[in-house]
This record gives C-alpha cells, structure tokens and sequence, in this order.
C-alpha cells in the first residue's frame, strides 16, 4: 500500500479515502456506485504538497496526485462534476493543477482538459496555470499539446515572477520536442522576458540538461536579423513544425 502523506478520514462513513490511498481503485470505483456522496467530501490531507503544506481536498485531488486510471477520474467526475472547478485550501489549485504536478497519466490530463477547459486557464496563488507545471515537472509532449490544444492562449501567461510556460519548460528541461511544441504555438515567446530579465535563451545558457545544445539551437534558430539590424524574434519554418 502507497501512502505518501498521512491519513486524516473526515467524520461519518467514508470508504473511498481509504480504498483510494490503498489504491484500490476497482473498490473506489464500487464505493462512488453505491455512495456518490462520499466524492463531496472535503479532508484535511498533511503534506500534501511537498511532504510539508497540509491542504483541504476532495477525493479527485487525492485521486490525481496517486495518478489514478482514468476510469477512477471519469468515475468521480461524472458523481460529482463540480469538483472540477474546486480548488484545494493551500494553494488554490483545481485537479488539473494537482494532475499536472504529480505527473497523472496523459489521458487523464487530457480529460480533465476537455471536461472544464477554462482549468487549463486558471491560476493559482503563485499565478501559474497547469501548463507551468506540466512543464516543470518532466510532461511528455503528448500532455503539453493536449493542454495547449485545449487553450492556446496558455502559452502566453505569465506567473507571478513573469515566466510564461517556455522559460519554465527550458529551465527544468523539458524534451526538445516540448519546447518546439510551445514555440511552434506561440513563437512571440521566445522574446519575452521574466520579472529578472531573463529570455528563454539566456536561461538555456544557464542549465546543463542533455537536450541543451538542441535546445540552444532551436531558440537561437527562432531568432532573424530585422531590416534595422536589430535581433528579433520569428518562427522559421525549421522550428515550425510539429514535433
């Protein structure tokens, strides 16, 4: 049984935390059936994030940080579809957020997408949005373009400290196939800069990943000689295929 943070059972009769902490997920799926409630109920979850910040969730947070099948997903969803607007207490994140920071498979990023589309929109109190941390925490291509699919305009917000999706993608170094993917949707990207002036060049610079001389490329291919002589920032047909 995987328990990554301690068990707090709200009061009255509530099997589906515990069948979903043992990662039952058949008897998940037969308590919604019988019990559709029990997919309302707030708990009170310590370290939840990080091992440290305790958090008020519902069991489709708790489902998405455990990287539950998507039938489990569908399953608390359809008994109670206004969990996918609800945010936890800690950090204001709705389950996309807590789908995309603990890696929860793709089709059920992808679902969770589709299903309230403005989530893929939404920050929490540190202003990040899904992408942001689908970026930052190693998300295979197929994860970041089902997000930018379902909203394009995601590619271009930016976090509390100014970083739009891409400098987070190449600082944690994310695939190239990643960083293509963001630039081939908003290729206006590679010339902002963070809240410390920092390009997603200059942060390319600073890491040390095994991609980072294609990642070097990529952006520096971004990049074409205006008629005044100036650097400026374009899409050139190199980059802008689809990965």
């Amino acid at each position: 049984m995987h328990i990554p943070f301690p068990i707090h059972i709200s009061r009255g009769r509530n099997l589906l935390n515990l069948y979903l902490f043992e990662e039952d997920w058949q008897s998940v799926i037969t308590e919604i059936e019988c019990h559709a409630n029990e997919t309302r109920s707030w708990s009170t979850r310590p370290g939840f994030f990080d091992g440290e910040h305790e958090s008020r969730v519902l069991p489709i947070h708790v489902a998405c940080s455990l990287r539950a099948p998507l039938e489990v997903v569908q399953t608390i969803v359809e008994a109670y579809p206004g969990c996918l607007s609800a945010k936890e207490s800690s950090f204001k994140r709705l389950p996309i957020h807590v789908a995309c920071q603990f890696a929860a498979p793709m089709d059920v990023i992808d679902y969770l997408a589709q299903q309230y589309v403005a989530g893929t929109l939404e920050p929490d109190i540190l202003g990040r949005l899904p992408i942001h941390y689908a970026c930052s925490n190693g998300a295979p291509i197929d994860v970041v373009r089902a997000l930018l699919k379902a909203n394009p305009a995601s590619s271009l917000y930016e976090d509390f400290d100014g970083w739009l999706p891409l400098h987070v993608a190449v600082h944690f170094g994310a695939s190239t196939e990643v960083v293509r993917e963001i630039i081939r949707v908003c290729p206006e990207a590679v010339a902002k800069k963070t809240r410390k002036f920092s390009t997603a060049l200059k942060l390319a610079e600073k890491v040390q990943t095994k991609n980072r001389e294609e990642v070097l490329a990529l952006l520096e291919g971004s990049m074409v000689v205006g008629k005044s002589g100036r650097k400026q920032y374009s899409i050139i047909s190199k980059v802008s295929k689809a990965a």
